[in-house]
């Protein structure tokens, strides 16, 4: 019977270390983040806590209307414009920071095709586009617990035969 309880507390002194070591690197490791780099940016972003930037939903970051009134807004100025990608299908996605008073910045894009492989668009397009998205500014950021939160958003654009279909 000694032999089992050795066994036991050892496996279970095992297993808690394992977890303690797992969820370490699960919440020190982040979802790409977005940090000031002066070669991109053209502002440096005031974060509330640049140590804690959060993802949108789980904070509510939102902009009014949504992400449709982000759609009716964008699309007909992008159409209007004809903004052309060549022959091209794909996504290109803006993600960026809105911090804790609903401004936005440190934007970053990547772009994919249809078989969701990495790919280059038009950069002058891809800066349009940025453009565009940094306008936005009817930004929510609700207050959780008395306090404010910077989060990460993203925006995307669906490209077909060249030409921007859905923001979604």
């Amino acid at each position: 019977m000694k032999n089992f309880w050795n066994i036991f507390l050892l496996t279970t002194a095992v297993l808690a270390i394992g977890i303690f070591f797992m969820l370490k690197h699960y919440l020190n490791s982040k979802i790409e983040t977005i940090s000031y780099d002066k070669d991109i940016d053209e502002i440096e972003l005031n974060l509330c806590n640049e140590d804690r930037v959060v993802q949108y939903y789980m904070v509510s970051t939102d902009y009014n209307g949504g992400k449709k009134a982000i759609k009716n807004k964008l699309l007909p100025i992008i159409q209007q414009n004809k903004t052309s990608f060549g022959l091209k299908n794909g996504n290109i996605s803006i993600r960026f920071v809105v911090n804790c008073n609903g401004e936005i910045g440190l934007f970053r894009a990547k772009s994919i095709n249809e078989n969701l492989e990495p790919t280059e668009f038009d950069q002058s397009n891809i800066n349009y586009l940025i453009s565009l998205v940094g306008e936005l500014d009817n930004w929510y950021v609700e207050t959780k617990k008395e306090k404010k939160y910077d989060s990460y958003y993203f925006i995307n654009f669906k490209i077909e035969n060249g030409h921007i279909t859905d923001i979604f």
